[in-house]
């Protein structure tokens, strides 16, 4: 019963979500306008990402427009992709074609998956290349050809150029090889295969570590920052969140029937799981002594995903975990489509208005430079204003620190003298060389940031 109404509620769902997205008065949160404007800036490589998702945006908005439905529905297609690959990890892992392609439309319902589709985020193609290059290893430990070397080489380059957390992919794949006899057999056996994988992705990504080189392994400086080790607290708590969130992320009555099923585990389920908790439990380390998003994991979830769906065998957990799953995607869209006011959603609420009300409220007569000091607002206010003839920049006095892209590209030079509005602080612009008076204004309503910012007309003399 179940298989028959997976493709129906799935074609329902889409049609919802597009609806949504229409009716919405939601804006991109500041992440997903930043990767936007960086596609505006093609390199290879950006001050806290790899480039690969800044050039797919490129090439996707040359042809579809850099509308905000457009640029939503992006996920939703890449996740398609995913769920197809999906599928093609479920037959090389010996299920039959109609189990497989049941379970690529369940992934599609997990609540990370129905989360995540609203979002333009790197985890997107680092999770189409990890499950790309898990069907190159799933395939090599049962038939070792030098095509699947190869392949492995270009997905695993491609996921690492989409985002360094694919690093989690060699720590699993070495763990693999001490743990499993079988599998370290096949890579002593095939000794020149996997270094062809490896020379493949050294190859692709070796355009991303001569940028970093040239300017300063900044990325690096900045995943040192986000780690933040150096204000270690310990907290249980954090590490009890991130498990439920995972959880939830997946589906509880899909944990609870994978992880209770009486299927004996075979080789194949050995895999998944080796490529799925020692993610979870860096992870887990880093949210009980620091920090750690719940997104953090997300190449785990790919992997755990195929293990617990593999093993469940009970038909009542399936139904149930199908229709929680349904009703979570369910009530996600209704709320964005109606533009539900919680607390949730105030992350993309209000930024289209507060950036025209700057742009309308200027005693400009034509405003021409903004000069925005938050990184975030910067990316939104470049995307909300992208048809204003607007110049935009970041305040950065030369040899300070650099937190962030825009001061490598945006600089507001110290000699300026034209006059711009500034949000922000009148001490991030004290570096300024020409004389110029600054005039507060009322600031419009930030209801999308905890971090207040106040709103300067500066005019120079």
């Amino acid at each position: 019963m179940l298989n028959k109404i997976l493709l129906p509620s799935f074609i329902v769902l889409f049609l919802l979500k597009i609806g949504a997205l229409n009716f919405t008065t939601f804006n991109l949160f500041g992440d997903e306008a930043q990767y936007w404007l960086w596609s505006k800036d093609i390199d290879f490589g950006y001050y806290s990402k790899p480039p690969f998702l800044s050039w797919i945006i490129r090439v996707y908005t040359e042809i579809l427009g850099s509308s905000f439905v457009s640029l939503k529905l992006l996920p939703s297609f890449v996740y398609l992709l995913i769920a197809w690959n999906i599928y093609n990890l479920f037959l090389n892992s010996g299920l039959n074609k109609k189990d497989s392609f049941s379970g690529c439309l369940i992934f599609l319902f997990i609540p990370a998956v129905s989360f995540s589709s609203f979002i333009i985020s790197t985890d997107l193609f680092l999770l189409l290349f990890w499950t790309l290059s898990l069907n190159e290893l799933i395939k090599i430990n049962s038939e070792q050809g030098i095509k699947n070397f190869i392949l492995l080489g270009i997905f695993l380059g491609l996921g690492f150029l989409s985002k360094y957390a694919a690093i989690y992919f060699v720590i699993c794949l070495f763990i693999l090889i001490l743990l499993d006899k079988r599998f370290r057999k096949i890579f002593l056996d095939n000794l020149l295969g996997f270094g062809l994988t490896f020379v493949c992705v050294f190859i692709i990504i070796v355009p991303n570590i001569i940028w970093n080189f040239n300017n300063d392994w900044i990325t690096l400086q900045h995943t040192s920052d986000n780690a933040n080790f150096a204000n270690i607290e310990i907290d249980l708590i954090r590490g009890l969140e991130f498990l439920l969130i995972q959880i939830l992320m997946l589906g509880p009555f899909l944990v609870l029937g994978g992880l209770f099923g009486f299927n004996k585990w075979n080789n194949i389920q050995k895999i998944f799981l080796i490529f799925s908790m020692p993610i979870i439990l860096i992870v887990l380390i880093e949210a009980i002594i620091v920090r750690a998003n719940a997104n953090w994991a997300a190449p785990a979830l790919i992997s755990l995903f195929a293990l617990l769906y593999i093993r469940i065998d009970n038909s009542f957990l399936k139904i149930v975990n199908y229709i929680f799953n349904f009703t979570v995607c369910l009530v996600l869209f209704v709320m964005i489509g109606i533009s539900y006011p919680s607390k949730i959603f105030d992350r993309v609420s209000g930024i289209n208005d507060y950036a025209l009300k700057i742009y309308n409220n200027s005693s400009n007569s034509a405003l021409k430079n903004i000069v925005v000091s938050d990184r975030l607002l910067f990316s939104s206010l470049n995307f909300e204003l992208r048809d204003k003839d607007i110049n935009f920049y970041m305040p950065y006095k030369e040899g300070d620190k650099i937190t962030n892209h825009f001061k490598i590209v945006s600089p507001l030079n110290k000699n300026i003298n034209e006059n711009f509005t500034l949000i922000g602080s009148p001490a991030d612009i004290n570096y300024l060389e020409n004389e110029y008076k600054m005039i507060k204004i009322n600031s419009p309503d930030q209801k999308f940031t905890k971090r207040k910012l106040d709103v300067y007309e500066v005019v120079f003399e």
